[in-house]
């Protein structure tokens, strides 16, 4: 069977009726192998059993058996996508297993339901883009096999080469949050770290669609749940990995906000890992200098102002003054890794 005839596996674990007969419905299609348990229990014996592509579990019982469970999965399972669904009497609760837990997507009950499916469908093309890629890696000869290592790299480079204005933007943004942390100080095995993890910043866009990666216009916000699920499918590439294990939280959060207001865990100040505000500063100082779909490069004048103006909610305000710094003061810096990297 060719994987794109694959019925996908997905396995639900609710106990609530509603739930239950609202995924019944998403799932009656044909294109997927759709089972549902009530209990935790009865849900670790079939994955340990079975292959699943995509477990979702409806947070409705203890938050410390929810993170036995999960802990359970990965153990049994550590390539299966988990999505949690939770109301907003445990939304704090979920988010911190979010954070925690590398879960892959979430969804509010009480959200519109077209936004699960949505998440549904997202989940699964970016597992069929996956396994297409590794099926053409495996076609090649044994001489020429990739290690998972340079499979990662070739993804990386898929995900620049799907919209020509981000070629280079991973190599500028790697290089701008290293003349942050040269700033601080940084030894040079944190700086190895935040060179690689900014590097794969944006791997999870693998899984977003072309038509949404270089629309040109708003996003609808559908388009919008699309592009904002990267962080959490890129985390969970490289989740298998244990060699990656130190630039998952970059790739996992990078689009988090110093007040609060980001994704996908809310995270807030200091709660955010240092490397992670470094490569946020950094990725959106290249997103704006940089030529888009839907505008042109700003000024750099704007530019400045736009930091200025948003230290402290979105940008951690010790490291904007930081960057600032350095594009009064050393801005020639900044143009030599623009033109090296176009």
């Amino acid at each position: 069977m060719t994987y794109e005839n694959k019925k996908y596996n997905i396995l639900v674990v609710s106990n609530e009726k509603r739930i239950i007969n609202k995924l019944s419905i998403l799932f009656e299609n044909s294109k997927y192998h759709f089972e549902l348990v009530r209990d935790a229990l009865s849900a670790i014996n079939n994955i340990n059993s079975k292959n699943y592509d995509l477990i979702i579990i409806n947070f409705n019982f203890p938050k410390d058996l929810l993170e036995l469970f999960i802990k359970k999965i990965r153990y049994f399972d550590a390539f299966a996508y988990i999505m949690l669904i939770f109301d907003n009497s445990n939304n704090f609760d979920a988010l911190d297993i979010i954070k925690n837990y590398d879960i892959e997507a979430y969804y509010n009950k009480n959200d519109d339901f077209s936004i699960l499916v949505t998440l549904t469908e997202l989940i699964l093309n970016s597992i069929y883009e996956f396994m297409r890629i590794n099926l053409q890696l495996d076609s090649y000869s044994s001489d020429y096999k990739s290690p998972y290592l340079t499979t990662i790299q070739v993804l990386r480079n898929i995900v620049e080469y799907k919209d020509t204005y981000t070629i280079g933007h991973s190599f500028r943004v790697s290089k701008y949050s290293l003349l942050i942390g040269r700033h601080l100080g940084l030894s040079r095995t944190v700086l190895k770290t935040l060179k690689v993890g900014s590097m794969f910043h944006d791997i999870g866009k693998i899984s977003t669609p072309n038509k949404v990666l270089i629309k040109n216009g708003p996003l609808t916000p559908i388009e919008y749940l699309q592009i904002k699920a990267h962080p959490l499918i890129g985390s969970h590439i490289l989740y298998p990995i244990a060699l990656y294990s130190k630039i998952i939280p970059i790739i996992k959060f990078h689009h988090e906000r110093y007040d609060g207001n980001g994704y996908p865990a809310k995270l807030k100040g200091e709660d955010i890992p240092l490397l992670v505000r470094i490569v946020t500063i950094a990725d959106t100082f290249d997103a704006m200098t940089s030529k888009r779909t839907y505008r042109d490069a700003l000024p750099l004048d704007i530019v400045i102002s736009e930091f200025e103006k948003n230290k402290g909610t979105q940008f951690d305000p010790e490291l904007t003054d930081i960057f600032l710094d350095i594009l009064k003061n050393e801005y020639p810096k900044i143009k030599r890794i623009q033109n090296k990297y176009k």
